[in-house]
């Protein structure tokens, strides 16, 4: 990575990072440990200060204390849950635009929905291919290529939109570069 925070060169760690598959092969464990990590601070405020956790922030608040002091460490627990918040923030609503304007929007949120986001872990693929056909029009059943077909095609579509078409930019500047090659 540059100077610039830009990244110039592809690399392993690159390609991990932009890996959009294993954002959402966590997504339902992220989503599990905030709801856990969420229930531990709200029942820890209750019984400390005997009000929920909303309450006594907006208490600080209007307070004017300053939360960075704490003893209790509540600063670091409110951001620790704030910035699992943000990351399943981010995908659920890179997922709704595609849903939303993408043409195949629909059929694609669902094969993300069950394949990676709803609470429920399928057990294999033809459950999750079971779980489908009602979304699907006339309840259209498909096949298992289909299914990791339209996967793929669901996945290429929310990593443009969390990346900005950054790999299909990269890979257009580099045609260009090796087809009109410049004699100078």
């Amino acid at each position: 990575m540059g100077k610039s925070g830009v990244i110039t060169t592809e690399s392993k760690d690159n390609q991990v990072y932009h890996d959009v598959a294993i954002l959402f092969k966590i997504y339902r464990s992220v989503s599990w440990r905030m709801q856990v990590q969420i229930g531990q601070v709200k029942h820890r405020f209750q019984k400390e200060y005997g009000t929920d956790v909303d309450q006594f922030l907006e208490s600080i608040y209007q307070a004017g204390m300053d939360i960075n002091d704490d003893e209790a460490n509540i600063k670091s627990r409110v951001d620790a849950i704030n910035s699992s918040n943000k990351f399943l923030k981010l995908i659920d609503e890179a997922v709704e635009l595609m849903r939303k304007y993408h043409p195949q929007g629909e059929r694609y949120y669902w094969i993300l929905y069950y394949t990676y986001m709803s609470a429920y872990q399928p057990n294999n693929i033809t459950e999750i291919i079971n779980k489908l056909e009602p979304h699907l029009s006339q309840n259209v059943r498909i096949n298992r290529s289909t299914y990791f077909r339209w996967r793929e095609s669901a996945l290429k579509a929310v990593e443009g939109i969390l990346w900005g078409y950054e790999v299909e930019s990269r890979m257009l500047l580099e045609h260009y570069r090796d087809t009109w090659v410049i004699d100078v």
